[in-house]
């Protein structure tokens, strides 16, 4: 049978998913509940130095990206305090211990604790649980393992066998004991921290994400998200970082244009988790314009399609 002046007029597929009741994606305004999230925190690059890498593109193609994601300060360690604790707790530099610490503020592990959830942070090169060393390969500053990237190590209200070595990561997986919450610390070669060090580049970077990712995002199931993102930029774009979200429950290609940074990050792990918020991130609003919104399923509509044909 020909078909309709209507069918003529607007895309066929658009025409044969009405008629059968069936709607487009549309995203929610709400942050939904997941029962797992995972975030790794990359190393000193900008938005534009890294967004174009094979990997890091596919996440963005797929995933959810915020286009306007800054860091808080310089350097390092106080961004990964503004991530954990939506503070950086006074600390404006990189020294270990970390200036005024141990900390009792509430931070993601505390939270976690108090509400019944699990969670654990993998990192490379740390030698053993719990362990609170500055660095075991190098200097502070610049060894494969630096303390100023696991913030967790320096709060006294947590569970510190939870900072664990990251080959513990694919024993979890494979017992399917994953936590609802991790945070992934790559060392300082595979964070690029070390990038004018030769296999420590940007392309080496992405690879890594490319071949240790994967497993992650599979592990993190149906109701799970990852978020990738960086500590800071290289001081030549006004603290301007890539942060990616990617998940099933995430809208494939969806941007969050408004101003966000690392204390937004926090608010919306607590509000994927169902946990209160706590610190400058309790001012946040938590990012929402990337999620799929379930929609009801619906009887076909046969007489709709049969309209098509007419």
């Amino acid at each position: 049978m020909p078909c309709s002046p209507l069918c003529r007029s607007l895309p066929f597929a658009a025409l044969v998913l009405a008629a059968l009741g069936i709607a487009r994606p549309a995203i929610a305004n709400v942050v939904p509940h997941h029962d797992h999230v995972a975030v790794v925190i990359m190393e000193n690059k900008s938005y534009d130095e890294v967004r174009g890498l094979p990997y890091t593109a596919s996440l963005i193609a797929n995933g959810g990206t915020c286009t306007n994601s800054f860091a808080v300060v310089h350097p390092s360690q106080p961004n990964y305090f503004a991530i954990w604790s939506g503070y950086t707790q006074g600390v404006s530099n990189d020294n270990c211990p970390a200036p005024g610490s141990p900390f009792s503020a509430e931070n993601l592990g505390h939270a976690c604790e108090a509400a019944g959830l699990t969670w654990r942070a993998y990192s490379e090169n740390l030698p053993s649980a719990g362990a609170t060393g500055c660095s075991y390969d190098g200097t502070a500053s610049t060894g494969l393992y630096t303390r100023k990237h696991d913030p967790w190590t320096y709060f006294s209200n947590l569970n510190h066998q939870n900072e664990r070595p990251y080959s513990d990561l694919a024993l979890d997986i494979a017992a399917n004991t994953v936590p609802n919450l991790i945070f992934i610390i790559p060392n300082n070669c595979h964070n690029t921290h070390n990038s004018s060090t030769a296999g420590c580049a940007l392309p080496d970077g992405d690879t890594w994400l490319a071949n240790n990712l994967p497993a992650v995002m599979a592990a993190l199931g149906p109701d799970g998200v990852l978020i990738l993102t960086w500590d800071e930029d290289d001081s030549s774009a006004s603290n301007h970082i890539l942060t990616v979200f990617s998940g099933p429950r995430v809208a494939p290609g969806s941007l969050v244009t408004r101003h966000v940074d690392h204390y937004t990050v926090c608010r919306t792990i607590s509000d994927l988790l169902g946990l209160p918020s706590f610190g400058l991130s309790v001012g946040e609003t938590p990012i929402s314009e990337i999620w799929t919104k379930p929609t009801a399923a619906t009887r076909p509509a046969w007489g709709g399609l049969k309209l098509l044909y007419r």
